[in-house]
């Protein structure tokens, strides 16, 4: 079935899905990337409680025991500013790189669209006679088939092939 196209009995054109995301508008982009983040924080809420069914079930009282009881507490503060120093190098390391691409690429676009294929480069790629290659553009299926030494060759697909004829026999009439 193509992108857009909803069954109901039938192949009806749905004009309300956009599938291309160049001619979506920027409110919508967000608003659709704000419920999504919405939804994603909402799922990951919903399993709280059986990661917490999970730690009881395991007997996880590894964490009370070190900060409470041994008093580690104290050992994880004296840690925290190393934690946080390298958490900022590291945010601040990507952020530099991005900057420096984003000023390096801006307004560039690098992604150029693809010559047109001519019927030249078809012919010789494929090592095919013209009139294969009309058939096999004009069939809305087409078998191809490779062999062991690499040659090509296509097959006429039984369907084009009988409404063809039938074409060919209402023609004569």
């Amino acid at each position: 079935m193509q992108h857009g196209l909803v069954q109901t009995g039938g192949f009806v054109t749905n004009k309300f899905i956009l599938e291309t995301p160049k001619l979506q508008t920027l409110r919508l982009k967000y608003s659709s990337a704000l419920l999504t983040l919405i939804f994603w924080i909402i799922w990951f809420y919903l399993w709280v409680p059986l990661i917490t069914i999970a730690g009881w079930w395991f007997q996880i009282r590894f964490f009370q025991k070190e900060l409470i009881m041994v008093e580690g507490f104290e050992a994880f503060i004296q840690a925290l500013p190393t934690f946080i120093g390298t958490t900022l190098a590291l945010t601040g390391t990507l952020a530099l790189w991005a900057l420096y691409n984003f000023s390096r690429f801006k307004g560039m676009d690098r992604r150029k669209p693809l010559a047109p294929i001519q019927k030249s480069d078809f012919l010789q790629l494929l090592n095919i006679s013209e009139a294969e290659l009309d058939a096999a553009q004009s069939n809305k299926i087409s078998t191809i088939v490779i062999s062991e030494e690499g040659k090509i060759t296509l097959q006429e697909n039984k369907l084009d092939a009988i409404h063809s004829s039938l074409k060919a026999a209402d023609e004569n009439d």
